[in-house]
């Protein structure tokens, strides 16, 4: 079970070309074994900046943090705390 929300698994699937059609995503499943690759990892990205409303910097772009669902995910709540935080300039 997972805590994410229900577009998350849409978005994902859409860059994993090697999942099998109808599988389940789990938040440990192997995003490379899946079919994540360098361009697909920057479909994901875009998909879930736009998606979210977050801006991945360039310490987010490691193996660990798209290694699984989960730790995408927490990448994004994470991003999305951050941007809660920002003061909004007027």
């Amino acid at each position: 079970m997972s805590d994410w929300d229900d577009r998350f698994p849409a978005l994902l699937s859409e860059s994993l070309p090697e999942l099998p059609e109808g599988a389940v995503l789990e938040s440990d499943t192997d995003l490379a074994a899946a079919g994540l690759d360098s361009v697909q990892l920057i479909s994901l990205v875009m998909a879930l900046e736009a998606e979210y409303g977050v801006t991945f910097a360039d310490e987010y772009f490691s193996s660990k943090t798209f290694a699984t669902p989960g730790t995408v995910w927490q990448a994004v709540l994470e991003l999305r705390s951050e941007k809660k935080e920002v003061p909004q300039s007027r």
